[in-house]
């Protein structure tokens, strides 16, 4: 525990998630529906008719990837900050098991100036 008193809040390493400057990484707030269980940052995620994200899988539109992971295993809805916009990875997101993210979902992300740059693997 002593050592989450050192950091800065919203501090972290280096993990290839942002890929470039341009667009600009913005965040925003959304609700992620209950049960979706444990979510790691860059997890892919898709919104549902009544309001709330779930991550993303077949049949879904994606929106948004998450900022931070959050824990969304109970019967409530949990808040947390996911990005709107910006320039990812396309090998370090997250989606659904069995479920692979098509030309047609980047291109859906596009839409939202989400956008994927391959980077070089060291």
């Amino acid at each position: 525990m002593r050592e989450n008193l050192v950091k800065k809040v919203g501090e972290r390493g280096q993990d290839n998630l942002i890929a470039g400057l341009f667009p600009r990484a913005l965040t925003t707030g959304v609700n992620i529906a209950a049960g979706a269980g444990k979510l790691a940052r860059g997890t892919i995620l898709s919104r549902k008719e009544d309001g709330t994200c779930e991550v993303m899988a077949a049949g879904g539109t994606p929106a948004y990837i998450l900022v931070d992971p959050v824990d969304a295993s109970g019967t409530e809805a949990v808040a947390a900050v996911v990005y709107r916009s910006g320039n990812f990875n396309p090998d370090e997101v997250i989606v659904s098991e069995g479920y692979t993210l098509t030309a047609a979902d980047k291109d859906t992300l596009r839409k939202y100036d989400i956008v994927f740059t391959n980077m070089m693997k060291a």
